[in-house]
């Protein structure tokens, strides 16, 4: 039902959910398939998964102008996922391959979730099916959903003790695909070093290290352009919070529509998670935060949630001004965070996933209801 509201205002065209803008569009010419729905005004991150895919996988020389090169060729995992099977069946079932195989990947994930949850705590795995940070993310074509499947299943591998090089290449994957999977990567190195294992802790260290030669070798290539607004970190980061308060005011003015009020909600969540996840820490003793398997490792779950918790907090005010792009920034923490209510439940969790909940039937009908047709046309 989603995806037709979705698609339905674009003559149902499936491409509608990639978000192509026609600026991009028209700088980069020959590289959108004919058809395909171009708004004239917006469109979404979808579209740099596109580019970045249609040129890794077609005779297109790497002339390509999105708005910041680096940053988006740094986290080819996704594009790579849904790129090969697009250059196999042919470009024009791009927005299918990318919605379905990730969704694919997303369900296999909750059949994970459900199985590592104890009998009488399977019911929370609900809560992640229903996730609204997933939901969105799929539905925009973005890579945020995928990398949170790889990671719950990487989880699940650890747990029935599988084997490490399946667990070490679905991790080198989901690093590549959110540079953020590397601190599931850290709390395993440090288990080995514990446990005086350096050979498993310099293996688990491989995906870090192949994604930082990675990072070092293509700021070696000179790309045709590096963006219309190239990007660093420390243009997407501001002082602790600032960036939350920033978003309510337009010119100096306080302004906040009914539809932006949801990110008081997502803020409200951001403050619960932070409060467990701290005081979850430092009320654990070492051996416990450890573990005495890797399995038992608190630290597989609490720090990529502190991580996804510590990017919030620094965000810029774009991030605070689009439910878009602030929701994927809970879609890992949420998976994780029932795991932790399986072992410890508190007021905390309860509220973090029952507000993610009211986000998902906020979601449906923002998508159904709110959500504006925009002017657009058909790629010739």
């Amino acid at each position: 039902m989603l995806v037709w509201a979705k698609v339905h205002p674009y003559q149902n065209e499936f491409s509608a959910l990639i978000g192509l803008w026609e600026g991009f569009a028209e700088i980069n010419p020959g590289i959108v398939e004919p058809g395909f729905v171009i708004y004239k005004e917006g469109g979404y991150d979808g579209q740099f998964f596109y580019f970045l895919a249609k040129s890794m996988f077609s005779d297109l020389d790497w002339e390509l102008i999105v708005d910041s090169y680096f940053f988006r060729l740094h986290r080819i995992g996704f594009t790579f996922f849904v790129g090969f099977p697009a250059a196999l069946l042919g470009f024009t079932h791009y927005p299918i391959i990318a919605f379905l195989l990730p969704m694919v990947i997303f369900l296999l994930s909750v059949a994970c979730l459900y199985d590592l949850l104890p009998e009488s705590k399977k019911w929370l795995s609900l809560f992640y099916l229903f996730s609204p940070y997933s939901l969105n993310s799929h539905l925009l074509l973005v890579a945020d959903g995928f990398f949170t499947s790889l990671i719950v299943i990487v989880i699940f591998l650890i747990h029935r003790k599988s084997n490490a090089a399946a667990i070490l290449f679905l991790l080198t994957f989901a690093i590549f695909t959110r540079e953020i999977g590397i601190f599931l990567a850290v709390p395993i190195i440090i288990f080995y070093i514990s446990k005086r294992n350096p050979r498993l802790a310099l293996a688990y260290s491989l995906p870090a290290l192949f994604f930082l030669g990675f990072l070092i070798w293509t700021r070696s290539v000179s790309p045709a352009h590096l963006g219309t607004n190239p990007l660093g970190f420390g243009d997407m980061i501001d002082y602790p919070l600032f960036g939350f308060f920033k978003s309510f005011f337009d010119g100096g003015i306080f302004h906040l529509s009914l539809k932006e009020s949801v990110k008081i909600l997502l803020f409200l969540q951001w403050i619960a998670l932070s409060i467990f996840s701290v005081s979850f820490f430092y009320s654990e003793s070492r051996n416990q935060i450890i573990g005495t398997h890797l399995s038992q490792s608190i630290l597989l779950y609490l720090l990529p949630i502190l991580a996804s918790l510590g990017i919030i907090f620094i965000a810029e005010e774009g991030y605070w001004r689009s439910f878009d792009n602030l929701s994927r920034m809970f879609t890992l923490s949420l998976p994780l965070a029932i795991l932790l209510g399986a072992k410890k439940d508190t007021l905390y969790l309860i509220f973090f996933r029952y507000s993610s909940f009211a986000l998902f039937i906020f979601l449906i009908l923002r998508i159904v209801f709110i959500t504006k047709a925009k002017g657009y046309y058909l790629s010739p």
